[in-house]
């Protein structure tokens, strides 16, 4: 199957001929940092089923083990589509999120759980509440980012803004 991966303006392209070897979660700090939420998550393919179009740049960080991690990301946008890693030389990890695809197929492991957030937690399927979407949630990614807005919306809708008091994740 062929599917296409994009930076947020479009200019770094990959493109992919074969469907992932393995889907990740990755909760690393490096992995949280590096998208900007609590984890990332990463599909992985054989270096020969993928293809790069449009100018990166690169960033080249240490993992473990002193084995280094290149991640490709736009010139112009800054988003990072894909990486190279020393522990998987004949794979290429691709930002899931850049297929923009809600078909994809989900993550087959979790790594690096011991700085996995306490509220992250991963189901088949999960119970439709009152206010959440009308497809079952497969992932936390989109509960999380309904919840978030539900807390902002909240918080807003009390006058309360964008302050470090107003904002708090209860468990429901």
């Amino acid at each position: 199957m062929t599917r296409t991966a994009h930076c947020c303006c479009g200019a770094l392209r990959i493109e992919t001929s074969a469907d992932p070897d393995a889907v990740v979660a990755c909760h690393c700090g490096e992995c949280q940092r590096r998208t900007g939420s609590v984890f990332g998550v990463g599909a992985y393919y054989k270096r020969e089923h993928v293809r790069a179009e449009g100018q990166f740049k690169i960033y080249v960080r240490d993992g473990q083990e002193g084995r280094k991690l290149r991640m490709h990301f736009c010139p112009t946008c800054g988003t990072t589509v894909f990486w190279e890693a020393d522990l998987r030389p004949d794979h290429i990890g691709v930002a899931v999120g850049a297929f923009h695809d809600a078909n994809f197929p989900r993550p087959t492991r979790s790594v690096w759980e011991e700085s996995k957030h306490g509220w992250v937690a991963f189901a088949s399927r999960t119970s439709r509440r009152g206010g959440r979407p009308k497809e079952t949630l497969n992932n936390v990614a989109c509960w999380a980012t309904w919840r978030l807005g539900r807390v902002f919306k909240d918080s807003w809708s009390r006058g309360g803004g964008f302050s470090r008091q107003n904002f708090k994740v209860d468990s429901e």
